[in-house]
């Protein structure tokens, strides 16, 4: 049996580089694998706003929430408006009550009258 032969130094040193090298330059190629396939199909923040906003403006609850803004407008207008008809019916009705107890005053010097 023959026994193995060292080997040299220098080729341990070559064998190494050799080694290193290709390991680097299969990192480097994994490096751009990784950015071809994942980093450059990634969206910027301004793609994600006009997402958003398009989403936003096509959707169901925005238009509904236009429409429920228009309606509580509108009830504002409403209830404004009653409000000033219940204060002149207010008003009509105290100048009526005044005007009922003028009357009853009114019917019983009458009465009184009329007993005499």
């Amino acid at each position: 049996m023959q026994m193995p032969i060292d080997p040299d130094p220098r080729d341990t040193i070559g064998f190494f580089l050799e080694n290193i090298t290709s390991s680097m330059a299969m990192i480097i190629l994994s490096l751009i694998g990784f950015w071809t396939t994942f980093i450059k199909n990634l969206v910027n923040r301004k793609e994600v706003e006009e997402m958003i906003n398009t989403c936003a403006q096509s959707s169901q609850y925005s238009k509904d929430r236009n429409f429920i803004m228009e309606r509580l407008n509108s009830h504002k207008e409403d209830t404004s408006i009653l409000f000033r008809a219940l204060e002149k019916n207010t008003e009509v009705m105290t100048e009526l009550k005044i005007q009922i107890a003028t009357l009853g005053k009114t019917l019983e010097a009458l009465e009184d009258r009329i007993e005499r």
